[in-house]
């Protein structure tokens, strides 16, 4: 299971480098729609990683505000796809 991951990180890293366009779009489509929870895992983590370094390529671009938005809004989305389809635990208040 954690080569898998490693792979998909990986994977994640080459198409953000390799295309102009931010990656992060095309894996988050494909993590909302995959409906195993094996392969969901991978999808999150491959997501998580393709943001992580959109991120880091806007730096303190102050243009990108309307991509950053978008981006906050996916990555809350994975957490709640991490909690309700995974079944992980939620925060505590």
């Amino acid at each position: 299971m954690q080569s898998g991951a490693a792979q998909s990180i990986q994977s994640a890293t080459l198409s953000a480098r390799s295309v102009g366009t931010p990656s992060w779009k095309a894996e988050y489509e494909k993590t909302i729609w995959e409906s195993d929870g094996e392969k969901l895992l991978l999808c999150i983590h491959a997501t998580e990683a393709a943001l992580f370094l959109r991120w880091q390529e806007l730096g303190d671009d102050s243009i990108a505000t309307e991509e950053r938005a978008a981006m906050h809004a996916a990555a809350a989305d994975l957490l709640a796809i991490k909690l309700h389809r995974l079944g992980w635990p939620g925060l505590e208040s």
